[in-house]
Parts: C-alpha cells; structure tokens; sequence
C-alpha cells in the first residue's frame, strides 16, 4: 500500500483512541465519584430536602424519609427504556422494554413539591392513561416516602451541548427522554396552576436538580398488583449499588487506548519519512527528465537548422553545432555507405550510378570534415 494512504489511516486510527482514552478517562472519574458517593447510603435517613446551591453530587444516594402526597394525575413517563437491572428480563413482558413512572411528591406542612422516581412499569401501561392507572394508582395519596437522592439526568447532542429533549417531552402527552425533574416541575406548574402564575409557584413550591428514588428494600405500600406482579417494579440495593466496570477497569482502558494511539503517531511519522524520501526522489528523476528532454530538444532542433541551410547552400559556421551533429550525422553517413559500396562492386560500369548515390554520403562527409 502507497505510504501517504497508510499515513491517513495511521491517522485516523490516531484520532479515534485519543478520543477513546479522553471518554475512559471521564468515565472513571463518573466511576470513583459514584463509589465515593455511595457512602452517603450509611447515614441516616433525612426529613427535609437539602438547599440546591450545595452541590448535588455530595448528597447523592442520601437516604430520605419525608411525609407528604404523591400527585398520581401528574405523573409523567420517562423512556422507552430496558428493565432497569443487571440481571436482565425474566419473562417476555419484561422483555418488550417500558417506562420509568416520576410522580409530583408535595411535602407536608411546607409546599414544597420533589419528583420521585416510582419505579418501572412494562410497555403496555404506556398505551393509553387507563392502563398506566392500573400500574400506579390514580389521584392524590398522603404516604411516607422513603428512597435515595438522586441527580438529574443530562442529554447532550453530537457536540457535547444542550439537547433539546432536556428541555420538555418528544411530544404533547408522550415520554420525556431524561429524567429533568427541574424541567418536569415546571411542566407541572404550569399544566396545574397555568402560565401565567409559573414564576410565583417557582418561588413557593420551589425547583430542584435532583429527585428521590424509591428502592424496593424501603417501600412499597403504593405498589399494585397487575397479573401476579408488584408494580410499579423498583430496584434492590443491590441493583442500585452496581458497578459493571470499576475504576481500576477503566485505568487499564486509558492505558490501552494511549497506547493505540502513540503506536499509530508513530507509524504515521514512519509513513511521512518514507513518503519524504519518495517525493526526493521524484524529485530528482523529473529534473533528470526535465535535463535530458532539453537536450534532446536543442539537438534536434540544431540538427533541423544544419539540414535547412545546407540544402539551401549556404555551409553552417558554428563548431558547436557541428560538435552536435557529429554523432548523428556520422551514424546517417555510416548506414547510407554500407548501403552502397556493395552495389558499386558488383555493377561494373555504373560510376555515375553510384555517385548519383553517394550524394548524401558526400553531404554527410562535408559536414564532418
């Protein structure tokens, strides 16, 4: 293969694990950040939201224990979306994917209203509102809510920026795409109380980049029971706390795709040399050609501008042209009396024959001397 194509694929190869190792590299900061975040599973349940300009990644999977009503009429689905667990579907319901169910939470005495993640209900509870109440309940239920902390979830588009799905559902009544519960919560407001009171009710019942979700080891007095089944399903601690890929996972990945990626800077540092080398020598070869192809031009036009002027009679006076002629001339002059000395012998008699053809041999022989 031609070394300035290899070149090009050494440096793609080059850009892809760069970027590679970079995502690896983020994803294991994600990781120890999870783990570390973790520990806040230890402590004691908390009756009251913590304030948002902390920072929600200190008090995620911050166990809770509030008292309040669960909006069931504001529930919105998030999704479609696989079972959420590592064990994978058990049956073909499961299977077919569904929806994450997050309900308005008005905590009691303060106004104050949290998202909660209910859980997930399977596919067909989304196919008409009817259904989804046989998953989750419908109107208002005064409950203790037990679950977890947790943040929001982020889209972004192909450059790393705002994705217009964060911002509200794909369409009027279908699933959002993330779980937003700002974004959720301001949706509610203004389906609720209208549009024109949403900043008042921003400042009273109050937004929050975070929400609670509820784990299956705390409650599940809301849950009901379609076809032999809890719903809506809520995971264990166990799921909750998994990590398929640990830091140390990920380190080894960064290593790899650096790796990858200085093995490639190095081929394609290899493949400009040896283009380099090539295009010198091209180089060369075309001046050669260049040179040679002058000179065969000025003999043969030197060698067109003798003949003309010896047959119009008048002898060319410049050594150096005669100097290029010689060779040609004297190898014309050579085939030409090779030619006709044999036929002179063998026909006796016919001097002015052959020196009818010796005239061009005459010519040549006058230019030489």
């Amino acid at each position: 293969m031609r070394p300035d194509y290899m070149g090009v694929m050494f440096l793609t190869s080059a850009v892809v694990s760069f970027n590679a190792a970079v995502w690896q590299v983020v994803r294991r900061q994600k990781k120890k950040e999870q783990l570390e975040n973790q520990k806040n599973l230890q402590k004691e349940p908390v009756t009251a939201l913590p304030e948002e300009p902390c920072p929600v990644s200190s008090y995620e999977f911050l166990p809770v224990k509030l008292e309040g009503t669960m909006d069931n009429e504001g529930a919105v689905l998030v999704g479609p979306r696989p079972i959420p667990s590592y064990k994978g579907a058990i049956d073909a319901e499961e299977s077919k994917g569904g929806f994450t169910v997050m309900t308005p939470f008005e905590i009691a005495g303060t106004k104050e209203f949290v998202m909660v993640n209910r859980g997930w209900v399977p596919i067909d509870a989304a196919k008409h509102r009817i259904m989804l109440v046989q998953y989750i309940g419908e109107g208002f239920k005064p409950m203790t809510l037990k679950g977890v902390l947790r943040k929001e979830e982020h889209m972004s588009n192909y450059f790393g920026g705002e994705c217009s799905d964060n911002t509200g559902p794909v369409a009027q009544d279908l699933s959002w795409m993330a779980i937003r519960p700002w974004n959720m919560m301001m949706d509610y407001y203004r389906q609720r109380w209208g549009s024109a009171k949403l900043e008042e009710n921003k400042q009273t019942h109050k937004l929050h980049h975070y929400f609670v979700e509820m784990v299956e080891d705390f409650s599940g007095d809301d849950q009901k029971m379609v076809r032999g089944k809890a719903w809506p399903r809520r995971r264990d601690m166990d799921e909750l706390t998994y990590v398929h890929l640990t830091p140390l996972v990920h380190s080894m990945y960064v290593f790899f795709w650096s790796a990858v990626s200085i093995g490639s800077l190095y081929g394609m540092r290899k493949c400009f040399l040896r283009q380099k080398d090539l295009f010198a020598q091209r180089r060369i070869m075309t001046a050669q050609s260049e040179a040679l192809e002058r000179k065969r031009q000025m003999e043969a036009k030197a060698f067109y501008d003798a003949q003309q002027e010896i047959l119009k009679g008048k002898p060319h006076k410049s050594e150096n042209l005669l100097l290029l002629l010689r060779p040609v001339v004297s190898s014309v002059a050579k085939k030409h009396i090779f030619a006709t000395v044999p036929c002179a012998s063998k026909c006796e008699g016919s001097k002015g024959r052959v020196d009818n053809d010796t005239n061009g041999t005459e010519v040549g022989a006058a230019i030489l001397a």
